[in-house]
């Protein structure tokens, strides 16, 4: 036997073997491509956010769109989002001013993901970070009013 005849037969066995689990698989991936974007802005590209929602962007050159951000407090919560305009993946933490975590953590994997959430936050100054190693330097400051 020659290397491109094993080849050629391993192909043929593996698309062979394979053919009915990808027609199984297609309307896997057309349910989970129809679920991205979900009415409360969590998350996908046709994300719809809500008014008075601080968007936070994720640029190339691993950094956010702008140094400081400003935003106010409705009844004790601030709605923010995060959105993807990079070829890379990233998520945005709230540090507090003692460098405590808020517990906020939005992903965003793929150019245009959008992702947002509405958090209790006391007015003050928070730092905007991405914890993926490598992205140090995305930093920004939120100021809750």
């Amino acid at each position: 036997m020659t290397l491109d005849r094993l080849v050629f037969q391993s192909l043929y066995l593996y698309i062979h073997g394979m053919r009915l689990r990808t027609v199984v698989a297609v309307p896997l991936i057309a349910v989970s491509l129809a679920s991205c974007g979900s009415s409360d802005g969590s998350g996908g590209s046709g994300a719809t956010l809500p008014p008075g929602t601080v968007v936070i962007t994720a640029i190339e050159g691993i950094a956010w769109d702008k140094p400081s951000y400003v935003e106010q407090s409705i009844d004790g919560n601030v709605s923010i989002a995060v959105k993807n305009d990079s070829s890379l993946p990233h998520n945005l933490h709230l540090v507090d001013s003692e460098s405590v975590d808020e517990g906020i953590s939005l992903e965003v994997s793929n150019r245009g993901d959008v992702a947002s959430t509405s958090v209790p936050l006391q007015p003050g100054d928070y730092k905007v970070i991405c914890t993926i190693a490598g992205h140090g330097n995305m930093k920004a400051t939120l100021t809750v009013t």
